[in-house]
């Protein structure tokens, strides 16, 4: 189980999700490097690899049970997995609106759809509306028109 933090998330794509995750330890490791990989593998934007290891995380401690406590002579120690879950859900949805005020979504269209039917590229017909386009009276949700 290889990990690798180099304690500067400007370095790599790898070390700034470890970093945002707080997965710094390497005594208490969360991802593997290969594990890491594929999710950067997986999605472009920082906050939505930490995003989706945070889903990951969610799910591994929803599987586990409620809660586990362990007591040696005096010494009682307890984790509550639902509480680390909810965290996960929580630290998820942070990143979701991190990552929509870093980089909020854009307006687009299609260049060719705003031109006129007659300047628009002909191989490419879904590109605009036109006269008619609803004028099919046997149509699904019209009245059935007896010919």
């Amino acid at each position: 189980m290889a990990f690798t933090y180099s304690g500067d998330p400007t370095t790599s794509t790898r070390n700034a999700v470890r970093f945002l995750l707080n997965d710094t330890d390497s005594g208490d490791v969360l991802f593997t490097d290969a594990e890491l990989d594929y999710l950067i593998a997986e999605w472009v934007n920082v906050y939505e690899i930490c995003r989706a290891a945070c889903e990951t995380l969610v799910s591994r401690f929803s599987r586990l049970a409620d809660s586990t406590s362990k007591s040696v002579g005096d010494i009682s120690v307890s984790e509550s997995y639902t509480a680390k879950s909810k965290q996960y859900q929580d630290l998820a949805n942070s990143f979701l609106q991190r990552r929509m005020r870093k980089t909020p979504p854009t307006m687009w269209a299609n260049a060719d759809s705003l031109k006129s039917t007659n300047d628009r590229t002909v191989a490419d017909y879904n590109t605009d509306f036109f006269t008619g386009q609803h004028d099919n009276p046997n149509g699904f949700l019209d009245k059935r028109i007896i010919e």
